[in-house]
């Protein structure tokens, strides 16, 4: 009996042993599986982080060796498709990710793929023009006629009864066209289909001045206008902030928000811009005055700068401006008057603007391209009769619109 005892006991203790080994098995199989799913993952993740990096080295020793090397992808020749080509004063426009082709006698949109969507004829002897958002307005200066235009086409056009000085156009078509005659100026407003509605402002030199320059809203409710004014032969400058938000049917209706006019002292206020986020500038002969709450009803200047160098040119657009000067310099702000780019232009140019965040410079078929921190993009030179180079959307790749005499061209440079 105590024999079988004692076999009992072994043998309940063997089955606690097995138990307890196949128990310690298992875990131990369990454990060895996520370990290797683990290593799996960590191999995976280096592998991926080691092809990235392969093909971002890969990019960049690519783009340095190649560096100023252009791909042609397109081109769209107009010698056949618009009578406009043999026209010395044509030039471009960026709209709708294509390009507007200007002239005097007519209009033609290229898309972004060198389509040529359509062309409408015109007859303006001196053509100015304004893109916001999907607006594209050109009027006649000194003439009467303006037309505006969208993706499609023609969407409106009138006739004005003084002679056409400056337009300005909201990203909703909301057009100012400011017209003046030998005793008196004259803002008028139109909606995009070119009907005009009944807002209107009216000034003269000894009153209340003569506009010089007028910038409108995104949403057109709002303008901002410098004046040029006589008071006992002294004259001065002063800019005007209107909102007409909540009236549109009111004529010779004047909704002042606030003038600066001491805060000016003896400088020359020559040219406005209102940015797309509450905020505008004030250009003056010797430096830039930035505005907040330009939107509101008592805007403020909240940053001046001013220069000792003379200005030689301006640039804007709805986010950031930009000046060069005659000491070689070139500076860039954003809408608030932080400074984003100072550095020496060394060279000479003929057309200079901003489009979207880049800085261009043209002269001849030469071409320089900063971005809007003052880094060399592209330097080259390109073909003969360039009139225009636009930013194309591009992931991965730097492209660019280029407008020519003949044409339009779209390149991919590295």
């Amino acid at each position: 009996m105590g024999e079988s005892r004692k076999k009992k006991v072994v043998e309940d203790d063997l089955i606690i042993t097995n138990l307890g080994a196949n128990k310690d098995l298992k875990e131990e199989k369990h454990f060895k599986f996520s370990f290797d799913k683990k290593n799996i993952n960590i191999r995976t993740f280096a592998i991926s982080i080691f092809v990235i990096l392969f093909i971002l080295t890969a990019i960049f020793v690519f783009r340095f060796i190649n560096f100023n090397a252009t791909l042609l992808l397109w081109k769209t020749n107009l010698a056949r498709k618009s009578e406009n080509v043999n026209n010395k004063s044509i030039s471009y426009q960026s709209f709708e990710k294509g390009l507007m082709r200007i002239s005097n006698d007519g209009i033609t949109f290229i898309d972004d793929g060198g389509a040529v969507n359509w062309t409408v004829s015109y007859n303006i002897k001196d053509p100015i023009y304004e893109v916001k958002n999907k607006y594209f307005v050109i009027a006649d200066r000194n003439g009467n006629n303006f037309y505006i235009f969208n993706k499609d086409g023609l969407v409106g056009e009138n006739t004005t009864t003084y002679p056409i000085v400056k337009i300005s156009v909201s990203q909703d078509g909301i057009l100012y066209v400011l017209q003046s005659d030998d005793n008196s100026s004259y803002i008028n407003v139109f909606r995009e289909n070119g009907n005009a509605i009944d807002i209107a402002i009216k000034t003269n030199l000894s009153d209340d001045g003569m506009p010089i320059d007028i910038a409108t809203s995104r949403d057109g409710e709002n303008l901002l206008v410098s004046f040029v004014c006589l008071n006992d032969d002294d004259v001065y400058t002063k800019a005007t902030y209107y909102n007409f938000g909540d009236n549109n049917t009111n004529v010779n209706l004047k909704k002042i928000s606030v003038e600066f006019i001491d805060e000016l002292n003896d400088k020359f206020l020559t040219r406005v811009n209102l940015f797309s986020d509450d905020k505008s500038c004030l250009i003056h002969d010797s430096g830039i005055f930035f505005v907040n709450d330009a939107l509101n009803s008592k805007p403020k200047i909240a940053n001046s700068v001013e220069y000792n160098a003379k200005i030689n040119s301006i640039a804007y657009n709805e986010k950031y401006i930009a000046l060069t000067f005659d000491d070689k310099r070139l500076l860039s702000y954003d809408s608030s008057g932080s400074v984003l780019c100072d550095r020496k232009i060394d060279f000479d140019y003929d057309r200079f603007y901003i489009d979207d965040d880049y800085i261009i410079f043209i002269l001849g078929n030469i071409v320089k391209i900063y971005d809007i921190r003052g880094r060399m993009i592209f330097d080259k030179e390109v073909n003969q009769g360039i009139e225009y180079v636009a930013k194309r959307k591009s992931i991965f790749f730097t492209e660019f619109l280029l407008g020519l005499i003949d044409g339009v061209e779209c390149i991919r440079a590295y």
